[in-house]
């Protein structure tokens, strides 16, 4: 279960990644990336950042599950 849980975990950060990447491109200026970046980590339930962060719950669960700490 806890490499299960790992391998989903990942997958859902990949797929969160290739998909925020690509509009972190498109800004201009640094500004314009920064405000993209932080769109994306501060709006948690919103779009594909709630993907990242269920892949960071997952990978958590999943580390904690092999080293048999839950």
């Amino acid at each position: 279960m806890g490499v299960l849980s790992l391998v989903a975990g990942v997958a859902c950060i990949i797929i969160s990644l290739f998909i925020f990447i690509p509009s972190f491109k498109k800004g201009n200026s640094a500004r314009e990336k920064w405000g993209t970046f932080f769109d994306f980590v501060i709006d948690p339930f919103t779009g594909l950042t709630s993907l990242f962060y269920l892949g960071l719950l997952l990978v958590l669960f999943g580390i904690l599950r092999v080293l048999n700490l839950l």
